[in-house]
């Protein structure tokens, strides 16, 4: 909340990010929100309701209920089951569009749709790769070579 805050006062930057790294992240379910498969092939989310004051009143006061359940049609289920952290964006891509005979530019259009209102309402997190995990390595620098004196070296 507090980084929103700061994004949208521009008083922090947002990280950068370009799409080599987003194909190449992690996209993670929210480990407080169960799920379940029906007969159709459709997913139901129940999320749970904050535990604040002021909920818990206004939900006595007007019968709220204490879950919220949301329904995926298939491919929402298909990309869901798929945000395990074992699969990577690229890979979720490719998927739907052999699954749903799609063209890359409409696979990847729509899964970034739903991912990005997936990850506004906390429903994923993503795990994105270090760079320098991807780096290149570098060379380790040569030992040095002893000294005029044989075994002796300079510290």
């Amino acid at each position: 909340m507090l980084n929103r805050i700061l994004y949208a006062l521009k008083l922090k930057k947002r990280p950068d990010v370009d799409r080599a790294q987003v194909m190449k992240s992690f996209p993670v379910r929210n480990q407080l929100i169960t799920w379940e498969v029906d007969d159709k092939g459709e997913a139901s989310l129940v999320i749970p309701q904050k535990d604040k004051l002021w909920l818990r009143l206004a939900g006595k006061l007007f019968m709220l209920p204490d879950k919220r359940v949301i329904v995926l049609d298939s491919i929402g289920t298909y990309v869901w089951q798929m945000c395990d952290g074992k699969h990577t964006i690229s890979q979720i891509r490719n998927g739907v569009q052999k699954q749903y005979q799609l063209t890359r530019k409409e696979a990847e259009t729509s899964l970034f749709t739903f991912m990005q209102q997936l990850g506004k309402r906390n429903f994923i997190g993503f795990a994105i790769p270090n760079r320098q995990q991807n780096a290149p390595a570098t060379p380790e620098p040569e030992p040095p070579k002893p000294g005029f004196f044989g075994s002796l070296l300079r510290r």
